[in-house]
């Protein structure tokens, strides 16, 4: 299958039908995540792999059926110690900026600029953002190998971060429900056409 043909068949699965995917399988999703860009390779995002208690966060996703017949759900956490104060932010740039003091302060000052002037809230939105890439990126990962995948942007998000016991400076972002369609999709997909999204300047 070739990479458009894969944009094709991926499609948000409403209902699973029990499968459980194969721990190979589901690391390979993972990894690709892991792999996932980011703005000045923050990497602000933590995966948190729900493999039971699937009944449970659908409740608190407003009782999507995916969600609860999913073989696994993967939780995408935002992390928000984004700022030059920050160790977590500090420990990232210095993976790259070399052993020179003066170089890591230089890329520290040129990463945090935006983020030291952001508040509590935009922070979290910012690292959202970053979560979605490595949602994309791991649903089409899913569908390379066969498994379907949901996109879940609907929950009660204080509910979800209780649920996960989270702590600053972690929120929930977004959720990916995995598993194996139980039937084919209902509608075929409808896109907007080339020349209604796409302009030239």
């Amino acid at each position: 299958m070739n990479f458009k043909e894969l944009l094709e068949k991926r499609h948000a699965c409403k209902l699973f039908d029990g499968r459980k995917i194969p721990e190979e399988d589901l690391k390979f999703i993972l990894e690709s995540g892991v792999l996932t860009p980011s703005s000045h390779g923050f990497e602000p995002w933590k995966f948190f792999v729900l493999k039971d208690r699937q009944e449970e966060l659908s409740k608190l996703c407003f009782n999507q059926q995916n969600v609860a017949t999913a073989s696994h759900n993967i939780i995408l956490v935002a992390r928000k110690d984004l700022q030059e104060k920050d160790a977590f932010a500090r420990s990232q740039i210095r993976r790259f900026s070399g052993s020179s003091e003066e170089n890591f302060q230089r890329i520290l000052q040129i990463y945090t600029h935006k983020t030291n002037q952001m508040s509590d809230k935009e922070l979290y939105h910012y690292a959202s953002l970053q979560c979605y890439l490595a949602l994309m990126q791991m649903s089409l990962a899913a569908i390379s190998i066969g498994v379907d995948s949901c996109m879940i942007g609907g929950f009660e998000k204080e509910k979800v971060d209780a649920f996960l016991k989270l702590e600053e400076p972690f929120e929930s972002a977004v959720i990916l429900s995995l598993g194996y369609k139980k039937n084919e999709p209902k509608y075929a997909k409808i896109r907007l056409k080339f020349d209604e999204v796409v302009e030239y300047l």
